[in-house]
């Protein structure tokens, strides 16, 4: 889906892993006559092509996938936002293929499997000692696709992904989860707090401090990616960070207009060519 002509492009990756693009539909608006925008599923989701096996949703496959899109589109150079999840590949992508990006866009995302993990430890500690004490009762029982298990976990991240919205926007609604994909990079067993998937042990960090594009960090007060936010930015040379104060995991629904003039004054102020 995409919005906008000109000679500047906008890619959007979709998090969740495993999330389709609807939710994201309204940066569509970031489009006009100067700027394109593009919005897509990955691999496993929605029309996309699906591998056979699960062992093939990994975030250097995500970031191969990007390549053979930029290829498919005769795109010389573009600009990359990843959202949530969709923010590993970009990174990833980033690390592969620097000279191919005029910029990088990182949305309520982290640069670390251990970031990840801290954010959940974060949520986790969070919550009443009773919640705290049925997830623990569940896991020993490795109980994960019980529906209070699965309640409790919403209810652990809710403050920190959709604070501000008193219910799920109709963009959220049009969008579905592939489990397969969800599972297969984060949780094959359904822990929600733990990463034993393929992203098990990904780390961009090394790698932040020679990224040699233009960087916006954007991020909610309240997400849980907040504190791995900062820390990516700070590692980051020249990285311009926003952080929404009146918004969480979902910020580009609980605070819209800030999310988009964010993104675009950030693009609007980059002297380096297209081309």
């Amino acid at each position: 889906m995409g919005h906008g002509a000109g000679p500047e492009t906008l890619l959007v990756h979709p998090g969740g892993p495993g999330m389709s693009y609807p939710y994201l539909a309204n940066l569509l608006r970031l489009g006009g006559r100067r700027r394109r925008v593009l919005l897509f599923n990955p691999r496993g989701v929605g029309r996309s092509w699906t591998p056979r096996g699960t062992s093939s949703y990994t975030v250097a496959k995500l970031a191969g996938d990007l390549e053979e899109l930029r290829e498919a589109l005769h795109l010389d150079r573009f600009d990359l936002l990843g959202f949530s999840a969709g923010g590993f590949a970009a990174l990833e992508y980033a690390r592969r293929y620097p000279g191919r990006l005029r910029s990088l866009l990182l949305c309520g995302t982290a640069p670390s499997t251990r970031d990840i993990e801290d954010a959940n430890r974060r949520m986790l500690a969070s919550a009443s000692k009773e919640t705290r004490r049925r997830i623990r009762a569940l896991t020993r029982a490795r109980r994960f696709d019980d529906p209070e298990y699965v309640r409790l976990a919403e209810e652990v991240s809710a403050p920190f992904s959709r604070r501000f919205l008193s219910r799920d926007p109709p963009a959220i609604r049009r969008s579905v989860v592939n489990p397969s994909v969800y599972r297969a990079m984060m949780t094959p067993s359904g822990n929600e707090f733990v990463v034993e998937g393929t992203l098990a042990g990904w780390d961009a960090r090394p790698e932040l401090a020679r990224l040699p594009m233009p960087v916006l960090v954007l991020v909610g007060r309240h997400d849980f990616f907040h504190d791995a936010s900062r820390r990516m930015a700070a590692r980051i040379p020249g990285a311009r960070l926003v952080v929404l104060p009146r918004a969480s995991h979902l910020a580009h629904l609980e605070q819209p207009g800030a999310f988009r003039g964010a993104v675009r004054g950030f693009l609007d102020g980059l002297k380096a060519p297209v081309g």
